[in-house]
């Protein structure tokens, strides 16, 4: 085995000239020697000349399973792994490719001389695949002139962003050395740049609205649903470091608590079955409320195809969401709503109430009450006991506090270096009625003041109302809704799949990596936020389909449950003098085989290889 250098001339021009380097062996054909040519090293090899003996050395060492008489340096040694392999999967293809049928099946092997090496994660990987084709999504962004060396990378990507969330550079990484991925879909992410990864994310974004309308096509093909129902919330995350060149980037109310930095704000629309219709990018200091016109008129240009019908749409979203303008608009443009009033009156009568819903032990812990009012919009009167226990647990811990901190102001005005002074003790006193006004209003407070002096004499306190009456209204909300054929179970249980909303936004936070935001550009901050909702789509389309087959784990469960299985490569030497080399995933478990069978994938992931080295 050596190493020779050739000259080659450019296809485009014939007078430019450049070298080229392969990989040769010598092998005797009956009384000739004949050279072949085991591997193109290509023009960018760059290993002295004077190495090159080492190197063939090595490799022909590692495919023949000899131990090594002398020590190379490290990088030459991941080079030889590297050649290796090439090697053995070119054989292994070249093989499989010839007429030619292997007869003797069964080997004598040296059993002390098996090994398996080059593991490769293919689990996950082999899922979420299946998935991308069973969605066309491939096809899909052929059809919209994407490159094969792009489709491939936007497949990487969307895989590394599932199974391995990180960073561009990291997922790189992770597609180039520990993922099986490039098995699936023959590509060497090791031969592709870096800023493919990064390329190809933007280019993604840049057809956001074919992508979303595509793959909600699908979904419900897939899944024969016809919903009308449109579940509208917003989010934002937060950036790490000042985020200078984002014009999105805004200081505004963090629902992370990370008010201290800047945001961008997503927002979703999303179907009763939690797949996504319709997103958009926004400012991070954004209204929830002013979002919604917007995003309303672009969903409903899509009434053209029948998809989206918006007289027969009905509108479910959350409190901050529903001002009344935007009921109105809903109205105008004739679709229904389920919305939380903004209204502060929760008058609920229990004896009028009807049962939505039963626990366990078949005790009503969920009770509405449905009224219509003067202009003839029905409200949904709920009390819910688990809320109940929820807010009263919440308000007796305010009140503990807030009685504490009176106390503490009470007992410094006989201590030293502790406030005394009757202003200073009114200013303390308001800012706590102000930090816990939903007990302090339920308060008397009177500090009295040193009749010759400056300082506060005593500070009592005493409840207007008992703590059961201030507890009335626990537990209690109000919606609103202009569909007045629904009964009170179907209202309340239709406005309950806005939780549907609150689930996507951490599975995209906790399980795919959308927060924090490292990007310092606009145009990768809408990439990342993009890749990372078109991830969900796709997890979604697994988790929907396992639940349909009574299985209900989260993504991580998922994750963790199919994380063994593994490519590997086992080689062993031969009786007959040479080394055999199969590649092949691991069987799958009890627990995996469920999850397989319950998407329809088969068991075997990948091919299986086989090569000889003689």
């Amino acid at each position: 085995m050596y190493i020779i250098k050739t000259i080659s001339k450019s296809k485009k021009n014939s007078s430019e000239k450049y070298y080229t380097y392969r990989l040769m062996e010598s092998v005797r054909i009956g009384k000739k020697v004949k050279k072949v040519t085991l591997l193109n090293l290509g023009s960018d090899f760059s290993v002295e000349q004077e190495d090159w003996r080492d190197l063939s050395t090595r490799i022909d060492d590692i495919l023949k399973q000899r131990d090594r008489l002398f020590e190379i340096n490290s990088e030459l040694e991941i080079i030889a792994q590297e050649c290796a392999k090439k090697i053995v999967t070119s054989q292994a293809i070249q093989k499989e490719n010839s007429s030619h049928v292997e007869k003797d099946i069964y080997k004598e092997i040296d059993i002390t001389s098996i090994k398996n090496s080059d593991p490769k994660s293919i689990g996950v990987e082999a899922v979420v695949y299946e998935t991308i084709k069973e969605l066309y999504l491939d096809n899909k962004l052929i059809e919209l002139g994407y490159t094969n060396i792009q489709v491939n990378s936007a497949i990487g990507s969307l895989v590394a962003k599932i199974v391995k969330p990180s960073s561009d550079i990291k997922a790189y990484k992770w597609l180039s050395n520990t993922s099986g991925i490039n098995e699936l879909i023959g590509c060497d992410f090791k031969q592709m740049s870096s800023s493919n990864i990064y390329r190809v994310a933007d280019k993604l974004y840049t057809d956001k609205d074919e992508l979303e309308e595509h793959l909600y096509h699908k979904q419900k093909a897939i899944f024969e649903y016809d919903e009308t129902i449109t579940l509208y919330d917003l989010t934002n995350t937060y950036f790490e470091g000042g985020a200078k060149g984002i014009n999105r980037a805004k200081r505004g109310r963090s629902k992370e608590k990370r008010s201290d930095t800047p945001l961008v704000t997503l927002a979703v629309m999303l179907d009763s079955s939690g797949f996504v219709r319709k997103s958009e990018i926004f400012d991070g200091n954004v209204g929830e409320a002013t979002t919604f016109k917007e995003m309303l008129d672009k969903l409903a240009v899509k009434k053209k195809d029948n998809l989206f019908t918006g007289k027969s749409s009905l509108v479910v979203m959350d409190a901050g969401i529903a001002s009344q303008e935007n009921i109105d608009y809903l109205v105008e443009n004739g679709y229904e709503y389920i919305v939380v009033s903004r209204k502060r009156d929760k008058s609920f009568d229990e004896t009028k109430a009807t049962p939505v819903k039963l626990n366990g032990q078949d005790e009503v812990i969920v009770r509405a009450q449905k009224v219509i009012n003067e202009n003839g919009e029905v409200e949904l009167f709920v009390h819910s006991k688990p809320r109940e226990d929820k807010e009263e647990a919440m308000q007796k811990r305010v009140q503990a506090l807030f009685v504490e901190s009176l106390q503490y102001l009470k007992d410094g005005l006989t201590l030293k270096r502790r406030a005394k002074k009757y202003e200073k003790i009114l200013e303390r006193v308001g800012r706590l009625k102000e930090k816990y006004s939903t007990i302090a209003q339920y308060y008397n407070i009177t500090i009295t003041k040193e009749e010759d002096g400056e300082n506060a004499n005593t500070i009592e306190w005493s409840e207007k109302v008992s703590l059961d009456k201030k507890s009335s209204i626990n537990g209690v909300y109000c919606l609103r809704s202009n569909n007045t054929t629904m009964d009170e179970k179907m209202l309340w249980k239709t406005y309950t799949t806005l939780t549907d909303l609150e689930a996507v936004f951490k599975s995209l936070k906790s399980e795919l990596g959308l927060r924090p935001i490292f990007h310092q550009t606009q145009a990768r901050v809408d990439a990342h936020l993009f890749l990372t909702l078109l991830a969900y789509s796709i997890v979604h389309t697994i988790r929907y389909k396992l639940k349909k087959k009574g299985i209900h784990h989260s993504w991580d469960t998922i994750r963790g449950i199919l994380a063994s299985t593994n490519r590997v490569t086992t080689s062993m030497k031969c009786k007959d003098g040479t080394t055999l080399y199969i590649r092949q995933s691991t069987e799958l478990n009890s627990e995996q085989k469920e999850i397989f069978d319950a998407l329809g994938i088969k068991y075997q992931i990948g091919d299986i290889s086989r090569s000889y080295i003689e």
